[in-house]
């Protein structure tokens, strides 16, 4: 099968795991992104579409009709912004050609809502309650698809002696990625408690708070590097963010490919997820999350455990590779 995936080339993303499993599920595949077609990257494009109308719907025609010269067997777009004309040409063009929408993201990203605009045959999104609004309340196509992780990036590193290496890592708790309010006022509760918080990723600029910004490494970690990193903690600490309704981040996948052991955020759909019992590794509350992340900081045995475990189970069920199997086989 030959695939087009409107999306982004950056190395970790979405549209890279995707691209790359397809790849590997033996099909061939297409990969376009805004900047393929103008200088004007996906986050520049936001401003476009605000500034200039007419600008965003030339940039997204010549993308259309760059799948259109493909005559693919099936599209996958993720952006959000894509502008509905896109999708409509491709429709004109490709008859009988399933066109998708991949949603990776909370409910608060829908934007101008252009994908409610669009005439996608199905949208898969990973969210129990943006299935329930988009299928019941608007009648379009919706199918539930949770993220996963890449196995051929997120993995263990080739190390013998975990212990030494948390000595060498020397991080009780670590988080990683975008820092928001949020985000630093549920972390600040655990450096409040006493707990060592280091904190990789990309800090708050608008908002900063100090005690926040000091646990900063200053380094954006990604690949074998996220890998070494997060095995190398004690505890890796993931709060969603608040319009995770019934979902996880990418993270809650990432992390436990790694082999590392996780502390997140209960959510109700982590029982459909884990095979081990949510409440081992979740919380409903900050005073929880002190609790357990203090039980478990002098336990390495009980957590490394816990993590094997769990990197076993999700190796069997969450890859990118299986989750792109299950959206063929969806349609």
């Amino acid at each position: 099968m030959k695939i087009a995936v409107l999306g982004s080339k950056n190395f970790d993303s979405l549209e890279y795991h995707i691209v790359d499993s397809f790849k590997h599920l033996q099909h061939e595949v297409f990969h376009i992104d805004i900047s393929d077609i103008t200088n004007f990257g996906y986050k520049y494009s936001y401003w476009i579409q605000k500034l200039s109308l007419k600008l965003d719907e030339k940039i997204f025609t010549k993308i259309a009709y760059k799948i259109i010269e493909q005559s693919p067997d099936l599209v996958v777009c993720t952006y959000r912004n894509i502008n509905p004309i896109t999708i409509k040409l491709i429709k004109q063009h490709l008859k009988n050609i399933p066109v998708v929408h991949l949603n990776p993201d909370a409910v608060t990203t829908f934007g101008d809502q252009q994908i409610f605009s669009s005439p996608y045959d199905i949208y898969f999104t990973k969210d129990t309650f943006i299935v329930d609004f988009m299928k019941n309340k608007m009648g379009l196509n919706t199918m539930y698809l949770p993220e996963a992780f890449n196995h051929r990036i997120h993995k263990p590193p080739a190390i013998n002696n975990r212990l030494e290496h948390e000595k060498q890592v020397a991080s009780d708790v670590v988080a990683f990625g975008t820092m928001y309010p949020y985000r630093s006022n549920v972390i600040n509760n655990l450096i409040r408690a006493n707990i060592n918080v280091d904190l990789y990723g990309t800090s708050d600029k608008k908002f900063p708070n100090f005690e926040i910004q000091r646990r900063f490494k200053n380094e954006y970690i990604t690949g074998a590097r996220k890998s070494e990193v997060l095995y190398g903690a004690k505890i890796v600490f993931n709060n969603f963010h608040y319009a995770e309704v019934n979902c996880v981040n990418v993270k809650f996948f990432e992390i436990m490919g790694t082999g590392a052991f996780q502390i997140c955020d209960y959510k109700s759909c982590i029982e459909e997820y884990s095979n081990i019992p949510p409440e081992q590794f979740t919380f409903k509350n900050y005073q929880q999350a002190v609790d357990l992340i203090k039980f478990y900081l002098d336990k390495p045995e009980l957590r490394h455990e816990i993590a094997n475990k769990q990197l076993n189970y999700f190796l069997e069920n969450h890859t990118y590779d299986i989750r792109m199997q299950q959206l063929l086989n969806l349609l």
